[in-house]
This record gives structure tokens, sequence and C-alpha cells, in this order.
């Protein structure tokens, strides 16, 4: 069998490649330390992983459908696909996951109240004489802690919920525990409000992105309430006059919510450091007094050092001083009924009730079983009650035999990626046409397969190379 000069050269670079990234991909496999939701440092793995696929401004995207991660690599882990880190432009990332259910575009948005709305910027309280915690990036795996921690206190907050960010799926998924947390916060008497959807830079995306970004968090946030917020919080505080961000989220209806004390704890989180962020609340207290100045302070329910060890101390330090624990909307004087919008369509009920559920002839389960006057809504159990009279998240609890006077019930929901609002929305791919232009010379060959992104790559182009060959 005669074998060509073309055919060797090429074979043989295909070869080498895949030898290199076999021997990358089992060097990682010994030392992957990407298991955690809420991973900073991840950038070394993400190179290593696929370091021959390159993504990003100057590369272009990735191909298959694969996730472009912030160190510019192409793969499909996790640690690739998570957001905001995956750069959204340039693959497929959490991001692009879609809600399921109809739009919220549609539902009316009035601007009531004496809160001013974006363009404006809210950065303080009205009054004197409380604080009002705020928490952004949540639910995350620590946040029925806090919540049992503030339960225990009797003390209201203000969520700042982010719909799908840090690889927790979109907080409305089924079986899931994010939306038994969101009703739980609601029913305790916490106040929910938009953080956005993948937690991305308002300020550097697209009107459209930006949009987007607003609008899913409502429909996910309206999958479990029945409503959405009329507060947000950016990313990063990022919303610019410039970019039109300000603009846009007065023209959605949001008031536009940041702090006047920052804890820093994302710089703090670690038992050694959080000591950081306790002075930084102890010395704005220690500056004024309760009876002339509230404050609007924000921490973070995704690190572990600040559900279990900050907020308590916050807490203590604000009561021992003489200021009330409040939400956000009651330090601006702000009545609940404009902290929500609702979605007349849904059949959903939690935003409708004046008062949490509890004290409306119903006790929260403390032990997991319910059914009765015993509800599963605010419990750490789960938000459903099944037909066997406990709680939980699972379909055999939210479907057939649900209990919907003891808890949320789920309807039948679309799995599909194509979704009453349009089809799940994913950058264009390029196809391995468009690899190799025609009539390329064999030296042209050799050297675009050299230079060729992927160990994939370079197969398609040694099959090419011997169709080319065969043809003639």
């Amino acid at each position: 069998m005669h074998f060509s000069p073309l055919i060797i050269i090429v074979s043989a670079i295909a070869c080498s490649a895949a030898h290199v990234a076999l021997q990358t991909s089992s060097k990682l496999e010994e030392n992957d330390f990407i298991t955690g939701l809420d991973r900073n440092d991840t950038s070394s793995a993400l190179v290593g992983r696929n370091f021959l696929a390159r993504c990003g401004l100057g590369f272009g995207k990735c191909f298959d459908d694969g996730c472009c991660s912030t160190a510019g690599y192409c793969g499909k882990t996790k640690a690739h696909c998570r957001s905001p880190d995956c750069q959204i432009d340039y693959g497929h990332c959490d991001a692009h996951m879609t809600p399921d259910g109809p739009p919220t575009s549609g539902i009316p948005r009035p601007k009531v109240g004496k809160v001013p709305y974006g363009p404006k910027v809210v950065r303080s309280c009205a009054g004197a004489g409380n604080v009002a915690l705020t928490f952004d990036d949540g639910p995350n795996r620590y946040t029925e802690d806090l919540l049992d921690l503030l339960d225990k206190y009797d003390a209201k907050v203000t969520f700042f919920i982010t719909g799908n960010n840090n690889a927790k799926g979109p907080i409305d998924t089924p079986g899931m525990p994010w939306a038994s947390m969101i009703e739980r916060m609601y029913q305790s008497g916490h106040q929910i409000a938009s953080h956005t959807w993948s937690h991305q830079d308002l300020s550097k995306i697209t009107p459209e992105q930006r949009r987007i970004q607003i609008l899913w968090n409502e429909v996910a946030l309206r999958n479990i309430l029945g409503g959405f917020p009329t507060y947000m919080r950016p990313p990063y505080s990022s919303c610019t006059e410039k970019s039109g961000c300000l603009k846009d989220m007065g023209n959605l209806g949001y008031h536009v919510i940041l702090y006047d004390i920052d804890t820093e704890d994302y710089r703090h989180d670690s038992s050694s450091a959080i000591q950081g962020s306790k002075d930084i609340f102890d010395k704005n207290l220690d500056r004024e007094k309760a009876s002339h100045k509230s404050w609007l302070v924000i921490a973070h329910d995704v690190h572990e050092q600040t559900v279990y060890n900050l907020t308590e101390h916050m807490l203590k330090k604000a009561s021992k001083d003489g200021y009330n624990i409040v939400t956000v909307g009651e330090c601006l004087d702000d009545p609940e009924e404009n902290w929500y919008r609702m979605d007349e369509s849904s059949e959903l009920t939690i935003l409708r009730k004046t008062k949490p559920l509890a004290t409306i002839n119903h006790v929260i389960s403390h032990d997991g079983r319910c059914g009765g006057n015993v509800t599963c809504l605010g419990s750490k159990f789960g938000s459903c009650c099944g037909k066997n009279n406990y709680c939980g998240n699972s379909p055999k609890h939210c479907g057939f035999g649900c209990q919907p006077n003891a808890g949320h019930c789920q309807k039948a929901r679309h799995t599909s990626t194509v979704h009453k609002h349009g089809p799940e929305k994913r950058p264009a791919t390029s196809d391995a046409g468009s690899l190799l232009p025609p009539g390329l010379s064999v030296v042209e060959l050799i050297l675009f397969a050299a230079l060729a992104s992927s160990a994939g790559d370079l197969l398609r182009l040694l099959a090419f190379a011997v169709i080319h060959e065969s043809l003639g």
C-alpha cells in the first residue's frame, strides 16, 4: 500500500498533538480541584484542560457548542461554562440557559411610591435608627444556614437573587433546593430583589444582553413566587450612565440599590481574614449614633465566613448600638406592596398574600412532616408537601399527589431547550467546512495543520487530506 508524504506528515502532526493533549488531560485528572460551586481560582486548570483550543478576543468562538472560559480556552466542564466567568460572546455559557415559561416583558411596570427609579441610584437609607443588611449572589449552599441564623435573631434582610451563577443551575429547576429557599425567604418576611440572571457586568454588555439579564431573572422568580421584584442591584455595582444601563433599569421599572457600607467580605473569606470585614462594619457604626443615621450594608451569602461568622457579629453589633435590622424597602419607607410586580396570569399565589403563610392558620414544618395546617413553605426540608405527608423538592414531592394547601406544587414543566418564548440562546458555531478554504497546496495544508487550534481540528484536517489525496 502506498502512503504519500502528505498523509505521513499530517498524521505525524495529529498524533503528536493528541499525545500532548492526553498527557495534559491525565495530569489534570490527577490534580483536579474544581469541585466547589463557588471556587474562583480555576484559571490554571482551564488553561491545562484545553490548551490547544483557544477562544475569546483575537481567537473567536468555540466549536461544537463549547464554553469559552475566563482564561480563553474552550471546554465543556462546569469550570468552563459557569457564569459569570464564561465569556458569553465566544461560546455557550450557563448564562445562555433560558428559564422556562412565558416572558414577563409585557407585564405593566408603573412607577409608584416615592423611592426613585433608574436612572437615579439609591445609596443610603431614609431616616435614622435602621440597618438594612443585604446579601448578594445567592441562593447557594450556605443560604439555608443563614436563614436559620436570621430566624434565631428574628431579623429581616434583603436577598439580591442571581438566577444562574457559580454553576448552581437555574434557581427554578425542579428538584434543586433554590426555589424552596427563595420561598422560605419570602415566607420568613425577608425581601426578594434581583441581582440579574447570571451576574454579568451590565456596563460592559449590549443593551439587549442587559435586557435579557433582567427579564430572564424575572421569569425564573415569577416561576417560583408568581411575580418579580422592583428592586435590583447591578453586579459589581456596575451600571453606568454612559453605557445606558441606568436608563435601561429605569425603563424596566427598577430601583437601583447600592450601599454605604461595603463589608468587603469577598476579600476576607477565611477565619483569619474575616475580622477585616467586622472592623469595616464596626468603624462605620461607631462614627454615627443610631438616632442620627441608618445604614445600607452589602455582604454575600455565597461566602462561608459571611454566613458562619460575619453576619452574627453584625446582628449583635447593630442591636447593641440601638439599631433595628430591616429590609431595604423598610429602610426607604416604601410600602411592601411596591416591592413586587405580579404576573396576573400566574397560578402561584405566594406574593398575593398580605402576610406570610405561617401566620394564616398555618404552622411551618419543623420535622419534615406536613399536611393539615402544617406547611412546607418556609421550612428547611423543601417547599412541596408530597402525598405521603413529607416535605421535599423532588418530583415525587412536587408532582402527582402534591398537596397544594400545605406547600408549593409544580405543574408539568417543559424540559427541552426550546421554550415558550423562544429557543435557548446559543452563539452560532462554526462548521468543519470553514476550517479549510478550497485550493490549498500541500505545503499550505501542512502549515495550516501545524497551527490548528485543537487535536479535533487536526483529525478533521487529516481526513480532508486523505480525501484530497485520493481524489487526485
